[in-house]
């Protein structure tokens, strides 16, 4: 960088040239003329050095050769510094700009830019996906005459960004989208487009949820209750209704019981984070099924055949398991009429070891069979009533069955019966 020296030296070689003209003009007698004609020559000179100075900033200066034979070439150097400079910078402006709209083209929300007339500036993927625009070519148009639905467009044009706005998206109506516009310096805005759909659908599954356990225990506590009543307003109560009464209000009690117990280990299969994983005999997992079994049945004339390879095992969480395999074998028995035959079958297949249970009962419609592991979901409420059913069982199999990388499998006939059943890896043939 030029300093006080440039100064001196110009100073130096100025008295040097006049001096230099001095002597000429003593030589020819002619000072006079000779330093208004060596002032002229400079003057020239720099006029000349000047235009070219300004030809090549202005004209092409990334092509031109720097001068470096006057001192116009420090204005040469220095500028040339300041080009290269400004490039650098431009440089690293264009390369932050691209990090930052593939760090936005990147984000899973839907992300719009656009100013206070509406129009867009930018847009990341996300928003393309969602909302149906298109990039580079929507650049300039109104947002609110992109997406037409009323709503949205009422909600851009109002301008009151304070509120959240939730609509189906444009592109794909299956899925539900959450609006929210922020504004950034003088006249823009930008609004980010969320997928909820997944959210919304949870939302409406605890609701559900809610609204099932609700009326499940509203009809037992309205038994108990209304019996309650009777032996309330009744002193002497006779004998009969009293066991009448007592036996009702045991039934529901021990209905209401087991949905709790069944709510509880559902919870506990879905929140576990982590389960003993053991070596499980297939023998002795099929005799404690047995047993559930028989105390299900009872006296009902109901056959019951259990089928198993007794040097079969599985590997897995015993508790889950057993739960699994019981209210596959419970279901079976309540939902099938007396005279039934049930075949509870462990047996080795081509890609692990089957559990299965099938029956000879009423079977189930097509319709209901991809929603019956859903909670509370029944095919028939009024035998689930009669048969103590809680709704619960097909959800534990099916969550017991997510943990040990299975699927249950539902094949089924009306009036022809039904078959229940699922793979669980074989540990022998793994390994």
């Amino acid at each position: 960088m030029p300093d006080h020296r440039l100064l001196k030296s110009l100073l130096l070689k100025l008295i040097a040239y006049y001096w230099l003209l001095m002597l000429i003009g003593l030589y020819f007698d002619e000072i006079s003329n000779t330093l208004l004609v060596g002032s002229l020559i400079i003057i020239l000179v720099n006029v000349k050095e000047f235009v070219d100075v300004v030809n090549w900033i202005w004209h092409s200066p990334h092509k031109r050769d720097i001068k470096d034979n006057s001192y116009w070439g420090y204005i040469y150097r220095g500028v040339d510094k300041s080009i290269k400079a400004n490039r650098q910078r431009r440089k690293q402006l264009i390369a932050a700009l691209s990090q930052f709209r593939e760090g936005a083209d990147a984000l899973p929300d839907g992300v719009v830019v656009f100013n206070q007339d509406n129009a867009i500036i930018w847009c990341n993927s996300a928003a393309r996906k969602f909302l149906g625009l298109q990039w580079p070519g929507d650049r300039g148009q109104l947002l609110n005459n992109l997406i037409r639905h009323q709503e949205f467009r009422q909600f851009i044009i109002k301008g009151d960004f304070n509120q959240i706005l939730e609509l189906p998206s444009p592109h794909n109506s299956s899925v539900l989208l959450e609006h929210r516009v922020t504004s950034y310096g003088a006249d823009l805005f930008v609004m980010t487009s969320r997928d909820v759909t997944v959210l919304n659908h949870l939302e409406h599954m605890r609701q559900k949820f809610v609204a099932d356990v609700s009326h499940e225990l509203k009809t037992p506590l309205t038994v108990l209750n209304g019996y309650l009543e009777l032996i309330t307003d009744q002193e002497d109560l006779e004998p009969k209704m009293w066991l009448k009464a007592t036996g009702a209000m045991k039934v529901q009690t021990k209905r209401m019981q087991q949905m709790v117990e069944q709510l509880l280990t559902l919870s506990k299969i879905e929140t576990s984070s982590q389960t003993i994983v053991t070596v499980i005999k297939i023998q002795e997992l099929m005799a404690l099924i047995k047993d559930d079994a028989t105390v299900l049945i009872g006296d009902r004339d109901l056959s019951i055949n259990f089928v198993d390879h007794s040097d079969a095992v599985i590997s897995g969480c015993e508790a889950q398991m057993l739960s699994a395999c019981s209210n596959l074998v419970s279901n079976a028995i309540r939902y099938s009429p007396d005279g039934s035959t049930i075949k509870v079958v462990w047996q080795r297949v081509n890609n692990g070891i089957e559990f299965s249970v099938e029956d000879n009962g009423l079977g189930i419609e097509s319709i209901h069979i991809e929603h019956l592991t859903e909670r509370f979901y029944r095919v028939d409420h009024s035998r689930s009533s009669q048969t103590g059913g809680t709704g619960l069982g097909l959800s534990i199999v099916k969550h017991v069955l997510v943990n040990h990388q299975s699927v249950l499998r539902i094949d089924s006939e009306v009036n022809q019966g039904s078959r229940f059943s699922f793979v669980i890896s074989d540990p022998i043939a793994a390994t």
